[in-house]
């Protein structure tokens, strides 16, 4: 086997364990939100010029208060959710986005944006 080889099989075997990880991460957190009662989650993040991180936990009923420990689960679970969807948003002018968990469903919805530079160049010669 060549060493790019290896590398790709070494990098599948990676995303792998962490879509595995995601699952049980999210039965865990489902189960531990469900029981205090909250019935929506939603993570706001953001990143640019090679770094990132979750701007806001946003919990529905809002008289629900997570523990910070457990808040910061949920941050991890929402970048690490939204990132295997949009890898590499961290980057230079990045992007940003919002990952709504319905709790009652258990269905996640993403709306992530990236954020780009264009130019348009116009050229005249021989006026």
């Amino acid at each position: 086997m060549t060493q790019a080889t290896d590398f790709y099989a070494q990098m599948l075997e990676s995303q792998r364990r962490a879509a595995e990880q995601r699952v049980e991460t999210r039965a865990a957190l489902l189960s531990e939100l469900r029981t205090l009662g909250a019935t929506s989650i939603e993570v706001q993040y953001e990143g640019y010029g090679d770094s990132g991180n979750v701007e806001d936990v946003v919990v529905t009923p809002d008289a629900i208060t997570l523990t910070e420990e457990l808040r910061r689960r949920v941050e991890d679970f929402g970048w690490d959710f939204a990132y295997a969807l949009s890898p590499g948003f961290e980057n230079n002018e990045g992007g940003y986005g919002e990952l709504t968990w319905s709790l009652e469903a258990d269905k996640i919805d993403v709306s992530h944006s990236n954020r780009y530079i264009a130019s348009a160049t116009t050229e005249h010669e021989g006026l």
